[in-house]
């Protein structure tokens, strides 16, 4: 049987070749989470509780879905999520994805964790950056990142709170895939959030909400964004989904400061519906390493084609001409 061409691949056979191809301890962290995975397995699954509203007599039929985050324009509200293990893909599959995502001009959440540092990053990609710190990583190395990251012109920089405990991957706490050493966790404080505002000027986000509580808290204390994300379900089993908290974080703090929303994101499909209850965007991590591993950068740049017109054909049959005109609206909760 002839392979389709990649230009015909949609997510599901990019993970079929990634399955095939990635080394079996990659596949194992990127496919696992804590405990049961309960939480990994609720994640996509609440996508699946709403239905789209269909309409068909309008006159849209390329809807413009650019957005505007940071001050940057963007293709797509879908950006590279932090993820801190491409490297157990393969040494260069941290650059395939900057290369992949600065193609397409998609933002990049680089993380601490990962091999590389901002200016590597910087160095292989000239899409809009934004580096997620982790505290556990101590005051000094955060503050050297993050001031770098500015000086290297980055979008805005962030701190992981919800690593209060390490992730897991089943009942075992992994080693770091930066260093090889035990990882640690880190309390979670809104001075945190203080202190790095005194580090830098750009806009600061903070991920791991999943409570109105929290993101009011992250807010007050000087949150520019908030993003609502359980880990993967790497951090809490039985956790709520996130597309279950947003709700709630949007009611808090929309007003104020931008949501954006991480885990469980696998269609254009699940972006539209979690910007239909708020999120302003989206952040993907494991279908971008399903496509590093099965193509790289070009396997990358297939994700977010992917993403792309799957928005595009949600948004022309519910009869939403872009958006910024997304509401509620569209959506129906499936009852079945």
């Amino acid at each position: 049987m002839t392979e389709k061409p990649l230009e015909q691949m949609g997510l599901r056979e990019l993970r079929a070749i990634a399955r095939q191809q990635m080394p079996a301890e990659a596949w194992h962290h990127f496919n696992g989470a804590a405990e049961s995975k309960a939480t990994f397995y609720r994640n996509p699954r609440s996508f699946q509780r709403y239905l789209f509203r269909q309409r068909v007599f309008h006159d849209i039929a390329d809807p413009d879905i650019t957005t505007e985050l940071f001050g940057h324009k963007l293709p797509i509200p879908a950006f590279v999520a932090p993820v801190g293990s491409f490297s157990l893909i393969g040494d260069q599959k941290e650059r395939e994805v900057a290369e992949g995502a600065g193609r397409v001009g998609a933002m990049v959440f680089c993380s601490q964790a990962a091999k590389f540092n901002p200016q590597n990053w910087r160095d292989a990609t000239k899409s809009p950056l934004v580096f997620m710190a982790y505290m556990n990583r101590g005051r000094e190395e955060v503050s050297a990142y993050a001031k770098l990251s500015q000086d290297l012109g980055f979008a805005a920089v962030g701190i992981t709170m919800d690593t209060v405990r390490p992730v897991k991957i089943g009942d075992e706490v992994p080693l770091s895939t930066k260093d090889g050493k035990p990882r640690r966790g880190h309390v979670a404080s809104p001075k945190d959030i203080e202190w790095m505002k005194q580090q830098v000027s750009l806009p600061v986000v903070i991920k791991g909400m999943m409570s109105a509580e929290d993101a009011r808290t992250a807010v007050n204390a000087g949150a520019d964004a908030v993003l609502v994300s359980n880990h993967g379900g790497r951090i809490l089993d039985f956790n709520r989904a996130a597309l279950e908290a947003l709700p709630e974080v949007v009611d808090a703090v929309g007003a104020k400061v931008p949501v954006l929303l991480d885990s469980g994101i696998r269609s254009g499909g699940d972006i539209v519906k979690a910007l239909a209850l708020g999120a302003k965007a989206v952040l993907v991590g494991r279908p971008v390493a399903w496509g590093v591993s099965a193509f790289g950068l070009r396997g990358v740049e297939r994700v977010f084609a992917v993403f792309s017109e799957e928005m595009k054909r949600v948004l022309c049959m519910t009869g939403v001409p872009s958006v910024g005109a997304i509401t509620k609206s569209i959506l129906i909760r499936d009852q079945n």
